[in-house]
């Protein structure tokens, strides 16, 4: 899968895997999806918990690679694959779920 340039907003493979993240906040009554993109045009997605009001994860396409952050561990990975992005962030999603 060829990674969109630098400035450019989601792809829709991007958006499709997106949509997994989509499904696990439609799931849980307090977290929601938010989109956008930086001033230099690089398209972002947060999971906000806002019973909490804290960020949950941080997907980011930064210099055709993606970034993830789970920001309360402290951790962060980096690929040149959003599908393995998004298999990080849910894996991480499910088990600080279980915790």
């Amino acid at each position: 899968m060829n990674i969109p340039l630098r400035g450019k907003n989601w792809s829709e493979h991007e958006r499709a895997e997106i949509g997994r993240l989509e499904a696990v906040c439609s799931a849980t009554d307090h977290w929601s999806l938010e989109c956008d993109h930086t001033d230099a045009g690089d398209p972002w997605c947060i999971i906000y918990d806002q019973q909490n009001h804290r960020i949950v994860l941080h997907i980011a396409r930064i210099e055709r690679r993606y970034v993830v952050v789970w920001p309360r561990a402290g951790r962060s990975a980096e690929t040149s694959s959003m599908t393995a992005a998004v298999e990080m962030a849910l894996e991480r999603l499910r088990v600080s779920t279980r915790a």
